[in-house]
């Protein structure tokens, strides 16, 4: 019996083999795009930092090949990794391992690939072979050559994988999972004797899934407190002012997209009055201040958090502006849990200044003195859900003091000493006396809102009920202090009467019998 569609068999073929040739491609990649990796040095000891990269952009080669770059960085111009208290950077192409990544299509062979840039990083091309015969040798690199010393079943991060180890006749080892990529390998792609190897400290990660997504950073819900230090930079023996800052959190949003906060900060500090200072002398309370802390979901960027979600050694500009500094990622940085509110892991960024000396162009380095900003994130950590996830740990002069937050269970969650921030932002209630009184309350027929301030234009007051419905609202003219409010026919219970308007919402609790 013959076929009827035997013209069907060729293309049956082609898609069978691009599915295969897809699936190749995928299995045994060192990288991914859209992923973010995670490497610790495997000769640290005790808490660990760890270094992040991705790739940021693909394209294809002229000779057919396609290649993925990793995310530009800036690098210690001594050759170290960033967060080595370096003075000095400089802006590279190279990451941690590389350049880019390049594979031709239809083979089972990956290469890394670095750039040369001046004496700091010589350039090579180094060839990975994952899938050859284990104990075959190829010419890797130059004259380095590369040895398929073992492949086989192993664990990774709890789950089942195969792991290919690529030992190289000058001493550095890599390793390559077949599900999650290099396992293990020499910094700066460097291929000399002594190089110091890195090693994955988890499975590669989603935005989502990384320290850097807001909802990880930012684990906080209305009611919850922050308290700070706050010293701004002084010259001379002592300061010219300082004192603390409170943070309270008002509303929290949540979209499939957002992330947004509302929160009240006031300030408290004293003025010294030495010689090389100015302003008056004496204690000060700032007044209560309303901001807005909003996050992107997909990018993980904040306009009031600049800095996020940059990698380790990832840059990028400060603030707007064409002489604007850059701020750069530095590792995540694991540290003790013991301490003043502090927290297992943390997410660090600094600025550096462009230093245009005419023997060291492109240098980049910290500022310093009232130039030296630097900030740091608490990541949640199950292990320590108290002060994780706090947020905004350390800005500038400011560093975090106090913590008190109610935690997922209900729990209420307290460090550090709440007595520095007594008397700062005021309860809701408190507030409320003071713009103003409502009487009689409880009232029978009519209530009356005697305002401290005279109304602003664009006021207005609203009645709601206990199950949060409108039953009487009426706008406040520009001016007035006196507004009464009727409660004739209305069932007896317990009422709220707004005043919002002009960038400000105050509620009184109101009792009708």
């Amino acid at each position: 019996m013959k076929h009827a569609y035997r013209w069907a068999r060729p293309l049956l073929a082609v898609l069978l083999f691009i599915g295969f040739s897809a699936r190749a491609q995928q299995a045994w990649r060192p990288f991914r795009p859209g992923l973010i990796y995670t490497f610790s040095p495997v000769a640290a000891t005790g808490a660990a930092n760890a270094y992040t990269l991705k790739l940021d952009s693909a394209y294809v080669t002229a000779a057919g090949d396609s290649a993925w770059a990793f995310n530009r960085v800036m690098r210690d111009v001594t050759g170290k990794v960033p967060d080595n208290d370096a003075f000095a950077f400089r802006k590279s192409r190279n990451n941690l391992f590389g350049q880019r990544l390049v594979w031709q299509p239809g083979s089972s062979e990956f290469t890394l690939e670095t750039l040369t840039e001046g004496t700091a990083q010589t350039g090579a091309a180094l060839r990975l072979r994952p899938r050859a015969a284990v104990g075959s040798t190829w010419l890797a690199s130059g004259a380095v050559m590369a040895t398929l010393s073992r492949r086989g079943p192993q664990t990774v991060n709890g789950q089942p994988d195969t792991v290919a180890t690529i030992t190289l006749s000058t001493g550095p080892v890599l390793r390559l999972s077949r599900r999650f990529g290099l396992l293990e390998g020499p910094q700066w792609l460097a291929l000399g004797s002594g190089t110091a190897q890195w090693r994955a400290a988890q499975v590669p990660q989603t935005l989502a899934q990384s320290p850097y997504y807001p909802t990880t950073l930012f684990g906080l819900a209305p009611g919850d407190e922050l308290g700070y230090a706050w010293q701004p930079f002084y010259f001379g023996f002592s300061p010219c002012e300082e004192g603390v800052v409170l943070r309270r959190i008002t509303a929290r949003q949540l979209t499939p997209d957002s992330l947004v906060f509302l929160l009240q900060e006031q300030r408290r500090g004293q003025r010294y009055g030495m010689p090389e200072c100015s302003g008056p002398v004496g204690p000060f309370t700032d007044p209560v201040v309303s901001k807005r802390w909003a996050f992107s979901l997909r990018t993980g960027k904040s306009p009031q958090f600049t800095a996020l979600p940059l990698l380790t050694g990832e840059y990028g500009p400060a603030h707007a502006g064409p002489s604007a500094p850059l701020v750069m990622g530095r590792v995540l940085v694991g540290a003790p849990a013991g301490g003043l509110c502090q927290t297992p892991l943390q997410i660090r960024y600094q600025r550096v200044f462009s230093f245009q000396a005419n023997t060291l162009p492109g240098q980049y380095r910290p500022g310093i003195d009232s130039q030296g900003w630097q900030q740091t994130f608490a990541v949640a950590d199950p292990s320590a859900p108290g002060p994780s996830g706090v947020g905004d740990m350390a800005t500038y002069d400011l560093g975090l003091r106090y913590v008190r937050r109610t935690l997922p269970s209900g729990l209420v969650y307290t460090c550090g000493l709440a007595g520095s921030f007594t008397g700062l932002l005021p309860t809701r209630a408190a507030q409320a006396a003071a713009l103003g009184a409502l009487h009689p309350n409880p009232a029978t027929d009519v209530a009356t809102l005697t305002l401290a301030q005279p109304a602003r234009v664009g006021q207005q007051l609203r009645l709601t009920d206990a199950l949060g419905r409108v039953v009487w609202s009426a706008p406040v003219a520009a001016g007035q202090t006196i507004a009464t409010v009727p409660l004739t026919g209305r069932p007896s219970g317990f009422y709220l009467l707004n005043l919002s308007g002009s960038g400000s919402s105050t509620t009184w609790k109101l009792i009708h019998e």
